[in-house]
């Protein structure tokens, strides 16, 4: 009986995983750091009990420390493939691809 209790539970938790939403086309010459991912970040992720100024969730405030979660592969995991992170709400196609436009350039500080 336990088992199948246990069974239905992981089968219903399954099941309420979220659809993926898909990656945008986008004009990567109109993505910078600056411009684009830097607001992004501010807007979704650097709000307080989040990624801000001194959080031990990771500080995502500066270029410098993104490019930390950047290059260990958090950033991509977290934000493109899992699409976990906003924990506020899901971004737009639109801004996944600028984000991917972004990343697959080299993740530049420009």
């Amino acid at each position: 009986m336990a088992s199948t209790v246990l069974f239905f539970t992981i089968l219903l938790l399954a099941s309420c995983k979220k659809d993926p939403i898909a990656i945008g086309n986008v004009d990567c010459n109109t993505v910078s750091y600056a411009s684009i991912i830097a607001p992004l970040l501010t807007a979704s992720c650097n709000t307080s009990g989040c990624h801000n100024a001194g959080s031990n969730k990771g500080d995502l405030t500066t270029y410098a420390k993104v490019s930390i979660y950047v290059n260990n592969g958090t950033f991509k995991k977290e934000v493109l493939t899992d699409q976990s992170m906003p924990t506020s709400g899901p971004l737009t196609s639109e801004q996944l691809g600028q984000v991917q436009c972004w990343l697959d350039s080299g993740a530049p500080n420009n």
